[in-house]
């Protein structure tokens, strides 16, 4: 069935008004709505944006929820419930791209860097930095789901990591998704026994970031790694 007219002109008034201004001036259903032009190609996606918004609240939100709940929403196509976690994903892995040889030599930088990455994550990930002699990051892998725990981390696990990225200088993060950034009792006892296992293996645990839902906390600057390091 053929499109009607209005619709087809309110999309190429939309992709008009993009090319003009860029995203100044639009509200976060345009955006959502403009997207789904590309996975959701006969409907008008203006009532699906609404919806999502109304679901999750926020375009980050929106963004970081898992396709099964996207999917839940009335319109919403299997092609569009990927699409967004995959730009989510994108968005992650261009990071970690972009931050290639990127200065680490403070709390204050790995933080910055760790909170940009973990900004639509609303799962538990444990990530690790791998720097090289000068502190650049030299690579940042995903180490495990979850909390940090000797469950989900072993001392075996992040040297064999550490020597496969030929990297004996390390920083290990994680996030607290629903929550602050402040550290628990298990986050700091668990990083001393790691920092202290990694340093007889002559591997420098350099710091622990937690990210939280609006800040991050450097465990070095917070006094974890006294009389170790």
């Amino acid at each position: 069935m053929k499109k009607p007219a209005t619709h087809e002109g309110h999309r190429k008034r939309m992709r008009e008004r993009y090319l003009h201004t860029g995203l100044t001036g639009f509200q976060p259903h345009e955006i959502l709505e403009m997207l789904l032009y590309y996975a959701i190609p006969r409907k008008n996606t203006n009532p699906i944006a609404h919806a999502l918004l109304e679901k999750f609240g926020t375009l980050d939100a929106v963004f970081a929820a898992d396709p099964a709940a996207l999917r839940s929403v009335p319109g919403m196509t299997d092609n569009a419930a990927v699409m967004l976690p995959f730009l989510r994903d994108l968005y992650c892995f261009e990071i970690t791209e972009m931050h290639k040889d990127f200065l680490m030599d403070s709390g204050q930088r790995a933080g910055e860097f760790f909170l940009k990455l973990y900004r639509y994550e609303k799962r538990e990930r444990i990530r690790l930095a791998l720097l090289d002699d000068s502190l650049m990051m030299k690579k940042c892998i995903l180490l495990a789901e979850g909390h940090p725990s000797a469950a989900s981390l072993s001392v075996r696990r992040i040297t064999e990591a550490a020597i496969a990225g030929e990297s004996n200088l390390l920083i290990l993060a994680h996030n607290h998704p629903n929550g602050t950034a402040k550290p628990s009792d298990v986050d700091i006892s668990t990083t001393r026994i790691l920092a202290a296992a990694l340093k007889k293996n002559d591997i420098s645990l350099m710091d622990h970031i937690i990210v939280g839902e609006s800040g991050y906390c450097s465990l070095r600057q917070c006094g974890a790694f006294l009389g170790i390091s």
